[in-house]
């Protein structure tokens, strides 16, 4: 029984000891060494060291204030006595005030080096490593942490910097484009993985390159300003903390208008007062409510717009106003009314009429092979290529390219950034049929912008006929010199020639209009002449008679 109880009061010795030895010293906050670099060969390691704050009071009298520098072992418990080593020690004084110690060498004098090899016998030293500054003895007492990173033969105290980042998005962005997130990260040596988010949504993750990541995600599909962020998460959160930040994106609506012909207006066109217009409007919030109104027109009133179930407002009929004030307008599409959820429709008023439309419209152009400019409805030959460049479609659209009437297949175009289809190559196809036709450059989606290229084939009509040179040339044409009448008798010179008494001059096809007149006149004359005499002589051998005659015969 007595070996028992004596064994039971080791036991509990050896508890009570073990749950000292693992309780874990009271961090009291960071540390700093002088200078705060050096070689791994120093003993001590560093000049002095520098407290955030007092150590606490000792809990007996006859304690020194002796502060000891460690330095633990990688990946290992650091309160057992195998994990950790003595590289200095210094004296501090009493109170709550932060401390700097001057360093000097341990009982046991040895370099950082020295103290390392004893865990790590062989081979490179490199890597970060934890140091203490405790006051006074124990393993448990309260104490200061540091870190310190060994590279070859020098450590540098790592002293965590504070990092920023500033997330940026693009501008001019309509809805359903790209829209590129960049992140800027400070300072620029700081490395790791930026998180772009949208709300509680994921977007993607970006390596940190040259102090930036960046990320290029889909714009929503309803326009107005919206909220982006992005977290960065350091890969050496010793040297440099965790960042984050954020960005409202305003994402643009997109907004074509007609006029009444059907035909898509440019940027800003001139309208003049009471002309229409047809507006059509992508990025709103299905069924939701949007209020219309002007600028520079007071005391007018607009009609409401229901976006449909894509979020577009199609075909909203729009008359610029009376009361409309000359110069730069704007026409609002506000969404439940907010200016921050708003489409906006520029244009110029103007109270002048309309000026006729131009031969070539806004939107294209139309060049031959050589980059001469062709004129509206041109005339093409088959085989000929012409280049079309078309504008007002959506970026980087693909579009599609139509002969009315004509089953010939044609290769798709491609608008570029700004919306453009630059220098279309098109060749009249070889048996296309004289006459009339367009060509139709249309974006490929529904109510998608489109642009009619109209040209002819076949010989163009001629104008009026030229005079025939029967008409214009030789004698008749000249000047009749032989109608002088002298004396008021005609002594010749022909039917065109004067009778005023003096020489007749004409020109040619009045001259032979007068000729014939009277060649006419001749012949009437002597057929006249001709049946009267007929009749005589029938009447006289009893051959014709009249009402009321009586034959005779002989």
């Amino acid at each position: 029984m007595t070996c028992l109880a004596l064994l039971c009061a080791a036991l509990a010795g050896v508890l009570t000891f073990a749950g000292r030895a693992s309780a874990a010293p009271t961090n009291l906050g960071p540390f700093t060494l002088a200078p705060a670099s050096g070689t791994i060969a120093s003993d001590p390691v560093a000049t002095s060291a520098t407290s955030s704050a007092g150590c606490p009071a000792a809990s007996s009298t006859g304690i020194p204030n002796t502060a000891y520098l460690r330095v633990y072992k990688p990946n290992a418990n650091p309160d057992a006595v195998t994990s950790q080593q003595i590289i200095g020690q210094g004296t501090f004084p009493d109170g709550t005030a932060p401390f700097t110690v001057d360093l000097e060498p341990a009982p046991a004098p040895q370099s950082l080096e020295k103290a390392l090899r004893k865990f790590i016998p062989t081979g490179s030293l490199d890597g970060t490593y934890q140091l203490s500054l405790a006051c006074r003895s124990g393993l448990s007492t309260p104490r200061f942490f540091a870190k310190i990173r060994v590279t070859d033969d020098t450590w540098t105290l790592l002293q965590q910097q504070t990092t920023n980042l500033t997330l940026t998005a693009a501008t001019d962005v309509p809805v359903n484009g790209d829209l590129k997130l960049t992140a800027t990260v400070t300072p620029e040596v700081a490395t790791g993985t930026v998180e772009f988010k949208k709300g509680d949504e994921s977007l993607g993750t970006a390596d940190v390159t040259g102090g930036k990541a960046e990320l290029t995600v889909k714009a929503p599909a309803v326009g107005g300003p919206h909220a982006y962020q992005a977290v960065f998460k350091s890969r050496d959160p010793d040297a440099y903390s965790d960042a984050q930040g954020s960005v409202t994106a305003r994402i643009g609506y997109l907004l074509t208008a007609k006029d009444a012909e059907g035909n898509t207006l440019g940027d800003k066109p001139t309208l003049s007062i009471g002309q229409s217009v047809k507006i059509t409007v992508q990025g709103f919030t299905p069924g939701s409510t949007v209020k219309v109104n002007q600028s520079n027109a007071s005391g007018v009133t607009f009609p409401d717009a229901t976006p449909n179930a894509e979020g577009t407002i199609v075909d909203y009929a729009f008359t610029v106003p009376d009361r409309t004030i000359n110069g730069e307008t704007d026409l609002y599409f506000d969404e439940g009314g907010s200016p921050n959820n708003r489409a906006t429709f520029d244009f110029i008023s103007t109270d002048e009429e309309p000026s006729p439309d131009p031969t070539t419209p806004a939107d294209l152009e139309v060049t031959d092979e050589d980059g001469t400019p062709l004129d509206a409805n041109p005339n093409l030959e088959p085989g000929q290529t012409v280049k079309i460049t078309a504008r007002g479609y959506t970026k980087d659209a693909t579009v599609k390219v139509t002969l009315a009437e004509s089953e010939e297949t044609f290769e798709d175009a491609k608008a570029n950034a700004e919306g453009t289809v630059e220098a279309y190559e098109f060749t009249v196809p070889e048996d296309i049929a004289d006459g009339d036709h367009t060509l139709t450059l249309a974006e490929d989606k529904q109510d998608g912008h489109s642009v009619d290229f109209a040209f002819t084939t076949g010989e163009e009509p001629s104008g009026s006929p030229s005079p025939s040179t029967s008409e214009t040339s030789g004698d008749d044409a000249g000047t009749d010199n032989g109608g002088t009448d002298n004396g008021g008798t005609d002594s010749g010179g022909g039917v065109a020639g004067g009778d005023t008494g003096g020489t007749g001059t004409g020109t040619g096809s009045m001259a032979s209009t007068g000729a014939q007149v009277g060649a006419i006149g001749l012949t009437a004359l002597a057929l006249l002449c001709a049946g009267s005499a007929l009749v005589l002589h029938m009447r006289r051998k009893g051959l014709l008679s009249f009402g009321g005659d009586t034959p005779q015969h002989h």
